[in-house]
């Protein structure tokens, strides 16, 4: 998640929206910083996290993230909304809403829905004992705790073999390959942000900064456009208190 300019369809693969909105073992240093990540989040983005969405330069909807500590952990809510239309004609949209649990560092619960054009999918995933199952679309299968969720805000996920596919139930490999440094527009002005590029089953490029803090992403379309999320709030108030 090719578009015509009369026929509506499908913009964006479900692929690269679920790396936009996969037998597991955590890589040593992704486990190591889970824990960090869960406890900084506040601290990194605030009470919210918000991107606007382009295709081609043109704003087409939003993807928005909330964080809510809990007793039982760490809730992360994410929404993301985005409609292509030509004149007064609506051609594609897309809703996506998911409620992950986050516990110690380690996702432990998810619940996801994606509406899109009206053909919904949703998927669960919960944990028992050690274990994470995952019921989506494509049934139920089963893989270790430690999964990282196609959400992005977690920067645990650099190093990752494997990501949980929030929108299809399935467990993709992918490799994130560091491309070098660049200067990312966000709310506290331009940062240096390292960009990484997916290589597997998802194809999208992530930028993070040098705390760990999810800053840009774009991902092709899939008739061709090339589809940006642009940092409106993504840097925590308090954290651009500090820097003045």
């Amino acid at each position: 998640m090719r578009l015509s300019a009369l026929t509506p369809r499908l913009p964006l693969k479900p692929l690269a929206l679920a790396a936009c909105l996969s037998a597991f073992s955590v890589p040593p240093h992704a486990a190591a910083s889970a824990p960090d990540m869960t406890e900084q989040a506040r601290a990194l983005y605030g009470d919210s996290i918000a991107f606007d969405i382009y295709r081609n330069d043109a704003r087409i909807g939003s993807h928005n993230v909330t964080f809510r500590d809990e007793a039982a952990g760490l809730k992360v809510t994410t929404n993301f909304e985005l409609e292509i239309g030509l004149l007064f004609v609506t051609l594609f949209e897309l809703q996506y809403q998911s409620e992950a649990l986050w516990e110690d560092g380690q996702l432990v619960a998810l619940s996801a829905r994606t509406d899109r054009n009206g053909d919904i999918s949703e998927v669960e995933a919960s944990v028992f004992e050690d274990t994470l199952t995952i019921d989506g679309p494509n049934g139920r299968q089963t893989t270790a705790m430690g999964v990282y969720p196609t959400n992005h805000w977690n920067s645990g996920v650099i190093g990752s073999t494997q990501l949980m596919n929030t929108i299809t139930g399935k467990v993709n490999d992918v490799r994130l390959v560091p491309l070098g440094t660049e200067r990312v527009t966000t709310n506290a002005g331009m940062v240096d942000a390292t960009r990484y590029k997916y290589e597997g089953a998802i194809q999208n490029e992530v930028w993070y900064d040098a705390d760990g803090r999810w800053v840009a992403m774009q991902f092709p379309g899939d008739d061709g456009s090339l589809i940006e999320l642009r940092c409106r709030q993504c840097v925590a108030s308090a954290s651009l208190e500090a820097t003045r």
